[in-house]
């Protein structure tokens, strides 16, 4: 799953609209388009409400009572904007001090279960490549990481990270490189083709979808660089299953190629993965180049299929973060179930005392959704947007799902 997710991989953005009038897009309305009635429940609630006003970028869940979000304050006479930590003992949120420095922006966390949670940072434009300000939180401290980790952990840029329990965690680093946590140790795990994205529902059933540059469709005819590659790790091994391959008509492209670029995993019959059929280069000729084309496949526990169009208001929206085996929160405050519902999630408005005026339009954007281990708790943070005439306040926040 994207962390989400979204990259390095951008986070994933949901966005939701709470006015006083309903219309348009931020309509709570009854019916999604699909003629399936809203589902009763969804709906956020205020957990916290920070005091000053600006945004939460990020969060990582470690238990119940040890949670971080990663916020930035709102930028005041040309400042420029800080990070901070913000964290829950179980009882309350408190400001704490990054234990590295950076943008706010160029950071990002990461739930890594039992081995805990890391704060990475993003190269500087400008700076010396590998240039890196880590920390680890080990459930008492922050570690900076001054350099690489010891041994087999994770390093450099984290591109996807699934939490399939506190002691089974695959990562993927920037490099391609696929990690696991089995509790005690990191294993690097060899993989059979290029891993670009990877998501999973149990511990023998994780997939890892990419490329690959050997096997049927790679070069002859119609000369194709590389195609589809989609990995599954059955709790003992990873394989290669069969998936579609692609080619352009002639006159072909140059380095033509297919790819998957994500994947989105519910269950064990439910999983999609998207990517694309284009090429590079242009071969110079007055030769009009055929189209590219998007890949959107599902697996249905025994094969890839093309992939229909997801229900109702869903259509367009594209998962943001998995909801266990119920399903995918979806961008735009929307909420997809394996059996196909499409509803909206009910908006809350801040509440007074927080600078909106009871006639201002909010809308509520939030930067990452996670789910809090053994709980049946998911929280959401990021920000409520005020607008008014006058001061308009920014508040971060962080939000609770009640079903």
């Amino acid at each position: 799953m994207r962390h989400a997710a979204a990259a390095v991989a951008v986070l994933a953005l949901l966005m939701v609209g709470c006015g006083t009038q309903q219309s348009g897009a931020d309509a709570d309305d009854a019916d999604d388009g699909s003629g399936k009635s809203r589902a009763a429940g969804l709906s956020w609630a205020y957990e916290h409400i920070d005091d000053v006003h600006g945004e939460l970028l990020d969060g990582a869940a470690l238990a119940p009572d040890d949670i971080w979000a990663l916020g930035s304050d709102d930028v005041v006479d040309g400042r420029l904007a800080k990070a901070h930590l913000l964290h829950f003992d179980g009882r309350k949120w408190s400001r704490e001090p990054m234990p590295v420095e950076g943008a706010p922006h160029l950071f990002r966390l990461d739930s890594l279960g039992s081995a805990g949670i890391r704060l990475s940072t993003v190269d500087r434009p400008g700076e010396a490549p590998g240039t890196r300000r880590d920390a680890l939180w080990d459930g008492t401290r922050w570690v900076p990481l001054d350099s690489d980790p010891a041994g087999d952990a994770p390093a450099g840029p984290l591109t996807d990270v699934e939490v399939i329990s506190q002691d089974d965690v695959w990562v993927l680093q920037g490099d391609g490189k696929v990690t696991h946590w089995d509790g005690s140790r990191w294993t690097v795990t060899p993989m059979p083709a290029k891993v670009a994205a990877l998501a999973g529902s149990a511990a023998d059933d994780v997939w890892a979808v990419g490329s690959r540059t050997t096997g049927p469709g790679v070069g002859g005819p119609g000369g194709e660089v590389r195609q589809l590659a989609a990995m599954h790790f059955d709790g003992a091994k990873w394989s290669l299953t069969k998936t579609p391959t692609y080619r352009f008509p002639d006159p072909v492209p140059p380095e033509p190629y297919a790819e998957f670029t994500g994947v989105d995993v519910a269950s064990r019959t439910y999983v999609r993965a998207h990517g694309g059929h284009a090429y590079k280069g242009y071969d110079g000729e007055e030769v009009r180049d055929p189209e590219t084309e998007s890949v959107e496949l599902s697996w249905d526990g025994t094969r890839w299929r093309d992939s229909g169009p997801l229900p109702g208001a869903c259509a367009d929206r594209t998962p943001v973060a998995r909801d266990g085996d119920r399903g995918f929160f979806m961008n735009g405050n929307w909420h997809l179930t394996t059996d196909g519902t499409c509803s909206r999630i009910t908006k809350p408005r801040l509440p007074g005392g927080h600078g909106a005026r009871p006639e201002s339009q909010q809308q509520l954007w939030l930067k990452k959704i996670v789910a809090v281990p053994g709980t049946d708790r998911v929280l959401g943070f990021g920000s409520v947007e005020v607008m008014q005439s006058g001061a308009a306040p920014d508040a971060a926040v962080v939000v609770t799902l009640k079903r």
